[in-house]
């Protein structure tokens, strides 16, 4: 991103002479003026002064403030508009323009402007320079977090020598640890309260640096940094509290043999209502996790999305934006806001008009929106709830339901909802916007005052992906730095891409023309969160991936090479259902070579000699830089047998006999319906599984301890 300064338009009214509404409006009523100033092409353009009531010659004194492009030799047309007040439509009293673009930087142009012939308006205007940005321009890590990390380095330190036999013996010695969280669902939910359990009673967690998580696993990151006990009462509370919430959920009435059965006007205007008022957490902001991490008393939580554009598909095209409690922002551009302004409006990096940061639950949350912004937190961290309603819309257009695939991937849905839509119209009025926002602030008031399910609605672009205000509207993108492991070397990449439909655009750069950018679960690439964990200004050691992905069945070849024929032959880059978890990994695997970023060889070849099982480990002996990966998969096998590691199950007791990928399973993707019993044991699954490679993990810390005693490479 290349920096340059915009300008601030200074807009002051200083009065009005001779107001009138004509001979009979004048005897009718005495005006209310005040004056609209607009200029289209800026952002936030539409903004007026306080009207003065029943008053000819009125005294505003009033500054309005305006960002324009530093371009003077292109027009700026603004709209100068003398209103009068009343209870029901103001009325224009008269309009003029004037071209901003001629007025010089540094100075004050004073201006009197005539609305037919009889009323004036005097008008001050100032155009300066504006060189300092309120986003952050920079590949490196900002000032908060490098503080983070100094902290928890001191707390992973300590842990680590409290823990296990082999600790570093100083900060150099440390490894950054790093949890990742896949998509899938309550099954991922309900899988990461399993594994950061495990984690925590074994005190791996006390040593990660980083906790990341993608749609499910995200879903549950945010609950638990939300809850009051957490970290010092560790997890219980948290996952209590979802168990029982899940057991209960409204979200029952959204699984599949529920949508061909109900109507949408009745019992789904009942599922809204309990959904929005038992779910959603009121007062919780992302930025209150800074009180979580604070000293490095916990790992620091990143939550991820994606940028796509709507003419093509997001395996195609893609920049993975990352949220964490201090920024918001895309590493491939190496731009970020702070969190609290997410949402607001930008124009060439400043701040154009800051809005109240939303509530966590409007982030997290996966029930339907209603309103432009609102529409935005549906798909980025969440799209389950995204395909069931398509679904509710093809039950409504008399599709029969043996029609529906109960296992239809979301690759392919939200695929066609991306590529079905285009961007609107790009310059609203200031006031319109208001008024949407205003309307956001009461879900239901939108509910009530819209037909929610009329199929327009239902399949537009705006209520299928998330948009959101375009941070990076008017910043220029030049190549991006050399030193960005992000940027296109060249050579190299044509042994890195193997299909021509994968990744094959994902160096060009965004639109920055763009008032919105669409931005949608990060699961339509591939279903972990690898790219912000590998920024090497991280530097992290060690990755212990949790892979909560669907799969077509229990027993399936985990390294499988990823099919792209139907990729390629689907309409815009759509891509087959039934990827397998491990899948997913060969994918972040490819995206990181195109990237340059070191990354452990996966050889497929390991699940011939080795057969399925929970963990895998994949390390680069070439190359210190990589980070070592432990990779869990989610299966049953001893977990059949024993209850606890290394304590088998009593006779009669079948608890762990269950399948989780059996079609009658309750652990779809597309169920949000879990009973006590179906929760305990995915949950504890999970956390068997862990724990059962809980000194494999010690292990490997104990390897990146040693790399860093012997290798400089090691940061």
């Amino acid at each position: 991103v290349a920096h340059e300064p915009c300008h601030i338009l200074t807009v002051r009214v200083l009065r009005g002479r001779n107001i009138t509404k004509g001979r009979l409006g004048d005897y009718m009523d005495t005006p209310d003026p005040y004056l609209v100033v607009h200029i289209r092409t800026a952002p936030d353009g539409k903004k007026a002064t306080k009207n003065i009531d029943n008053e000819i010659n009125p005294e505003w004194d009033e500054e309005l403030s305006y960002l324009l492009p530093p371009h003077e030799y292109l027009p700026i047309k603004a709209e100068i508009n003398l209103m009068d007040a009343n209870y029901a439509v103001d009325e224009k009293l008269g309009s003029v323009e004037f071209d901003v673009s001629t007025i010089p930087l540094e100075e004050t142009v004073f201006k009197t402007f005539s609305f037919n012939e009889t009323s004036e308006v005097d008008i001050e205007f100032r155009k300066e320079l504006k060189c300092d940005q309120d986003i952050r321009s920079s590949l490196a890590l900002c000032t908060e977090e490098k503080e983070f990390r100094s902290a928890r380095k001191r707390s992973a330190f300590t842990a680590m020598r409290n823990t296990m036999v082999g600790g570093p013996r100083s900060l150099r010695e440390t490894p950054t640890i790093a949890i990742l969280g896949s998509g899938g669902g309550f099954r991922a939910m309900t899988g990461m309260s399993g594994a950061i359990k495990a984690l925590s009673d074994s005190g791996i967690l006390n040593c990660a640096t980083y906790i990341c998580g993608l749609s499910g696993s995200s879903w549950y990151i945010s609950l638990l940094y939300a809850n009051a006990d957490f970290p010092e009462k560790g997890t219980t509370a948290i996952n209590a509290e979802i168990r029982n919430n899940i057991a209960s959920s409204p979200f029952w009435l959204l699984r599949p043999e529920c949508l061909m059965r109900y109507r949408p006007a009745g019992d789904l205007h009942r599922f809204l209502r309990v959904a929005d008022r038992t779910n959603r957490m009121e007062t919780a902001k992302l930025t209150d996790f800074q009180e979580k991490i604070h000293g490095g008393k916990a790992p620091m939580p990143i939550l991820t999305c994606l940028h796509v554009r709507p003419d093509m598909s997001a395996m195609t095209f893609h920049d993975w934006v990352e949220f964490s409690p201090f920024e918001i922002g895309m590493a491939k551009y190496g731009t970020f806001m702070k969190s609290k302004y997410f949402g607001s409006k930008f124009f060439m990096g400043v701040l154009a008009k800051e809005y109240e940061e939303y509530p966590l639950h409007f982030l997290m949350r996966s029930l339907i929106q209603f309103t432009n912004t609102e529409l935005f937190y549906q798909g980025i961290w969440g799209s389950a709830f995204s395909i069931l309603f398509n679904r509710l819309v093809e039950k409504s257009k008399g599709i029969k339901p043996s029609n529906m695939s109960h296992n239809e991937d979301m690759r392919t849905i939200l695929g066609k909802e991306i590529a079905d839509s285009d961007d609107e119209e790009e310059y609203w009025d200031a006031s319109e916007e208001e008024q949407i926002r205003k309307a956001e602030e009461n879900v239901w008031y939108k509910f009530y005052g819209s037909k929610l399910f009329q199929d327009k609605l239902l399949q537009s672009r705006e209520y299928r992906a998330g948009k959101i205000l375009n941070y990076m509207r008017g910043i220029a993108i030049n190549r991006t730095y050399p030193i960005s492991p992000f940027s296109p070397l060249s050579g190299g990449q044509e042994n890195t891409i193997a299909e021509a439909d994968e990744f094959q655009k994902i160096h060009e750069p965004m639109e920055v023309k763009k008032k919105k950018v669409h931005l949608v679960d990060a699961g339509l690439t591939f279903n972990s969160p690898y790219p912000c964990i590998l920024r090497p200004q991280r530097a992290v050691d060690l990755i212990i991936s949790f892979d909560f992905s669907g799969r077509p069945q229990e027993v399936c070849e985990p390294f499988k090479k990823l099919n792209m024929e139907l990729h390629r032959k689907g309409r815009r880059g759509q891509i087959s259902n039934n990827l397998t978890p491990s899948q997913e990994i060969l994918l972040a695997e490819k995206w990181a070579r195109m990237h340059h970023l070191p990354f452990p060889k996966i050889d497929r070849t390991v699940y011939e000699t080795e057969g399925l099982k929970e963990c895998y480990v994949f390390q680069d002996h070439s190359d210190d830089r990589a980070p070592i990966i432990m990779h869990f998969v989610l299966c049953n096998i001893l977990f059949r047998k024993y209850s606890k590691p290394g304590v088998e199950r009593l006779p009669g007791d079948t608890r762990g006999d269950f399948n989780i990928y059996d079609p009658k399973s309750p652990y779809s993707t597309f169920n949000f319906q879990y009973p006590n019993e179906a929760f305990d044991r995915l949950h504890e699954l999970v956390e068997f599984n862990t724990l059962l490679h809980i000194e494999t993990i010690k292990d490997q810390i104990r390897q990146c301890i040693t790399l860093r005693r012997h290798s400089q490479a090691r940061c």
